[in-house]
């Protein structure tokens, strides 16, 4: 039996390559004659260097930088070459924050930009910035000041480090303190979802409460983001207000797009093509694969949507494995070689779940591992 084990992070409780190693130890013992092939996944946020490290092979440069809040942290990017990913997780992530620290409108992504800047440093000419997992809404003002982007109020005051609450503030920009060997770097943002910037589907109005804004704030970094929107526009001739990804991570994007020209890509397709995904998943006779929880947001270019068009595309039967399943997912893949489980029992309080993931995955596992030994 020829089995790709390819989940994602269960956010809280293991990494992709922890529940990766779970489901291939309980596969063994039931199909001891047979090797699965293990293909931890990431879609831009938690852990995306280190699964994107499994291929490449490059190796990894630790470095000081900032969190969200300004405080020093010890970090890493990967180089390969000449080549640079970044993982904004790794300096403005929501894991660096306790549940009373959340606040989008006083997070920044500072931290991103002082790695960038080493990064530049170290060499490279192409800079590839994984950005999910974020606990930031500041359009990427951050980053941009620390790598010398300085941003104005009406006043003509400077808007230093850049946060979210500054976003409504911004009347103007000036790259002329900007490092010229920037310029000169080719930037990709490699994102996890494809929201627009700003509006009802943009990173404020979907992603802002879930790193502790509320609907006031919520409101709030919308306009923000609209504003920021307009003063690129202005600045730059360039309408980023539109553009499929430019919402992920808080607006991460738009700056970099507007001012130095970079691209958007897919996190997990890159991953996925280091990978040789195609190949595997073509010479397997099922896919498990999976995430904390599996909702219609899983369909925006998050790992467990983009493995199920690749089920779907060389028609490989799939099992989705899942800490909570949305009540009405089923309706969106009613499909015979579809399947999703919840790892849960149903009794366990959020806590007792997190605690116990790595058993729930193990035990549910064993389940499906018996059911086919003996069908």
């Amino acid at each position: 039996m020829k089995l790709l084990i390819c989940p994602d992070s269960f956010k809280g409780c293991f990494t992709s390559l922890e529940g990766s190693k779970i489901i291939k130890n309980v596969f063994k013992k039931y199909f001891p004659e047979s090797t699965p092939i293990l293909f931890p996944l990431a879609d831009g946020g938690e852990g995306s260097i280190e699964v994107l490290n499994k291929f490449i092979k490059g190796k990894f440069v630790f470095i000081e930088s900032s969190d969200p809040l300004g405080r020093k942290i010890k970090t890493k990017y990967l180089k390969k070459g000449k080549a640079v990913y970044i993982e904004l997780a790794k300096e403005a992530g929501l894991t660096f924050l306790k549940e009373e620290e959340r606040n989008p409108l006083e997070t920044t992504t500072y931290g991103v930009g002082e790695v960038i800047l080493r990064a530049i440093e170290d060499g490279c000419e192409n800079i590839s910035i994984f950005v999910g997992g974020s606990a930031t809404n500041d359009a990427g003002i951050g980053a941009l000041s620390a790598i010398g982007v300085k941003f104005f109020d009406e006043k003509g005051k400077t808007i230093f480090p850049g946060k979210g609450k500054d976003l409504v503030k911004i009347r103007g920009t000036d790259i002329s303190s900007v490092d010229k060997r920037i310029f000169n770097i080719k930037f990709t943002i490699l994102t996890d979802v494809k929201n627009p910037l700003y509006g009802k589907n943009g990173a404020s109005y979907i992603y802002a409460w879930q790193k502790g804004a509320n609907s006031k704030e919520v409101k709030i970094l919308d306009d923000g983001l609209r504003n920021f929107s307009f003063v690129l526009k202005k600045f730059t001739g360039k309408d980023v207000s539109r553009i499929k990804g430019a919402g992920a991570a808080g607006g991460f994007a738009s700056g970099f797009i507007s001012i130095f020209n970079s691209k958007i890509e897919s996190g997990i397709e890159l991953i996925l093509k280091k990978g040789n995904f195609k190949e595997k998943i073509k010479n397997c006779d099922f896919v498990i694969t999976g995430e904390g929880k599996f909702d219609k947001q899983s369909f925006f270019g998050k790992v467990v949507g983009v493995v199920i068009e690749y089920c779907k595309k060389y028609k490989v039967p799939v099992i989705i494995l899942a800490g909570t399943v949305e009540r009405n997912i089923y309706k969106k893949i009613n499909e015979e070689n579809i399947i999703v489980m919840s790892i849960l029992p149903g009794f366990l309080s959020h806590d007792e779940a997190m605690k116990e993931g790595k058993k729930l995955l193990k035990i549910k596992a064993q389940q499906i591992f018996k059911l086919l030994k003996f069908k």
